[in-house]
């Protein structure tokens, strides 16, 4: 039987939040330019990178735009990351073809990429030199950002129902978030099946780690919380069969949805230490954000056993672990190994296969110091649990010591 400390805990007051309608289905891809004519927009900026236009997904989408009436201007400028520099040409076209409205089709960059777009575009470049004000509330725009509609191609990031985008500061040489939500996000689970194996299993435990963080974030709630848990069961149910076979319809259409899930827990919710970790280390060594991710989150899982002990325990054993103890130590161990070995069998390499030493990983941590984010975690971070988080990260080694 539950304590009534824990019961409590569960049942805290919290905001529940959804922050845009999401159009989930195959199929619903064609609804875009409905979708754009219906906020307003005429003249469209469709944001997208190389990748997207070797696909020739960039090609069918403009003809949905126009068939809808819609005057589109393609632009293919997107960068890792989304350096805060990489927006200015977009800003500028938008200007000189007065351009209205912003569609983001691509993975978590192109999106980010794409938000970035529409609130510069609306409030000017400046606003890139004080996104920490901005994040914080400290500061507000001046105009609402144009209007945003993004579509997904990958099954990891929720960036389509956040209300940030990860930029990379020029000013502050850090990864950071940039308060612009979408209008309306377009999840279409046919515009994934392209997607290779490799970046399937990365994205898909990025999405994990959404998942898992927003499980102990200072605003978790008990509808954050079901939401997390269902992402967890969707990916170790359904991320196996996807990287093994592509075209499985039933397994992309899970991960499109649980990927979306996860956008909503998290944006509810939070992510924490572990999302300040992989912001660290992929902007240090440019490693994808998914396999940093992967490598992080097994460590994120045994700190948060300290605090959320029945928490990892469930997690656990959705993961197949086999836990009979209420001890968090042992819990925390038991579940984190669980976790090493899904994304083992997925062939995600581990820090030390990537050839990176451990002295390399540490020096994410004068960064994560400073990122804001490592302290939502909701219990105790200091230097030494960051330092434990990006030490276990290198020696778990996928089940090592």
């Amino acid at each position: 039987m539950k304590g009534k400390s824990e019961v409590r805990a569960m049942l805290r007051p919290g905001v529940y939040k959804q922050i845009a309608p999401v159009l989930f289905g195959s199929k619903m891809a064609a609804q875009a330019g409905k979708k754009a004519k219906e906020l307003g927009v005429g003249r469209l900026l469709l944001v997208c990178d190389e990748g997207i236009r070797q696909t020739g997904m960039d090609s069918k989408m403009e003809h949905i735009l126009k068939e809808s009436g819609l005057i589109v201007t393609t632009w293919y400028g997107v960068q890792t990351d989304c350096p805060d520099g990489t927006v200015e040409e977009a800003v500028r076209i938008i200007g000189e073809n007065h351009i209205d409205g912003v569609l983001g089709l691509g993975g978590g960059s192109v999106l980010d990429t794409a938000k970035v777009i529409a609130a510069a575009a609306a409030n000017g470049l400046e606003i890139l030199g004080e996104v920490l004000e901005y994040l914080s509330g400290a500061k507000s725009y001046a105009h609402h950002p144009l209007p945003l509609i993004l579509m997904p191609t990958t099954t990891g990031t929720g960036s389509e129902s956040t209300f940030v985008a990860v930029v990379t500061s020029s000013a502050l040489d850090a990864k950071v978030g940039l308060p612009c939500a979408a209008d309306c996000a377009i999840v279409d689970p046919e515009l994934t099946m392209s997607v290779p194996p490799f970046v399937t299993a990365f994205t898909g435990l990025d999405a994990l780690s959404h998942a898992n963080e927003a499980l102990a974030e200072k605003k978790n709630t008990p509808h954050s919380d079901l939401l997390a848990f269902e992402v967890v069961r969707l990916i170790k149910t359904y991320l196996p069969a996807a990287v093994a076979d592509g075209s499985d319809r039933e397994a992309r259409e899970h991960l499109a949805f649980a990927s979306n899930l996860a956008g909503i827990a998290f944006n509810e919710s939070g992510v924490h230490i572990g999302h300040a970790c992989a912001h660290a280390l992929g902007h240090l060594y440019h490693v994808p954000h998914g396999v940093c991710c992967a490598n992080l989150t097994p460590a994120v899982i045994e700190l948060q056993a300290r605090a959320y002990p029945e928490k990892m325990k469930r997690l656990g054993l959705i993961m197949g672990a086999k836990i009979s103890t209420d001890e968090p130590g042992e819990i925390g161990k038991k579940a984190a190994d669980a976790v090493r070995a899904f994304a083992k069998e997925l062939g995600i390499p581990s820090l030390n296969e990537q050839g990176f030493t451990e002295a390399q990983i540490l020096e994410a941590l004068p960064i994560v110091l400073n990122d804001p984010l490592g302290y939502a975690y909701d219990g105790q971070i200091t230097e030494e649990e960051i330092r434990f988080i990006l030490k276990r990260a290198y020696r778990g080694s996928y089940g090592g010591n």
